[in-house]
């Protein structure tokens, strides 16, 4: 009994409880210009985020700027149960609680920051 208790309460910390909404990361997302180029790799184009396994999710996209010669990513991660994730390279990243916007905050300066908006 106490062991079933302990694995419901650590279910719930993996999956989150809900209200009723719950984040949507998958999908395809257009990136708005405000990455600076000049200085930054940047995504560029359109991201994509595809779920693989119950837990986990790859984020794809092609770059663009300072990025010692690599013109892709392909990220493979844990699926956040919240609205916001630390993700290495890119930084924070935050989803708009209605799903439809991504914003990166780059540990490298705001002018490295992103931001995506979901295709209809």
């Amino acid at each position: 009994m106490f062991r079933s208790f302990i694995f419901l309460i650590l279910l719930s910390a993996v999956i989150g409880w809900s209200d009723g909404t719950s984040p949507n990361w998958l999908g395809k997302f257009n990136v708005s210009p405000l990455c600076d180029q000049q200085v930054c790799c940047c995504l560029t184009g359109e991201i994509q985020v595809k779920e693989f396994g119950y837990f986990f999710m790859g984020l794809s996209g092609k770059l663009a700027g300072q990025c010692n010669g690599l013109s892709t990513i392909w990220l493979p991660v844990m699926k956040p149960s919240t609205y916001t994730t630390k993700l290495p390279i890119i930084g924070v990243l935050k989803l708009n609680e209605d799903s439809t916007t991504l914003t990166a905050e780059s540990p490298l300066g705001s002018q490295c920051n992103g931001r995506a908006v979901r295709q209809q």
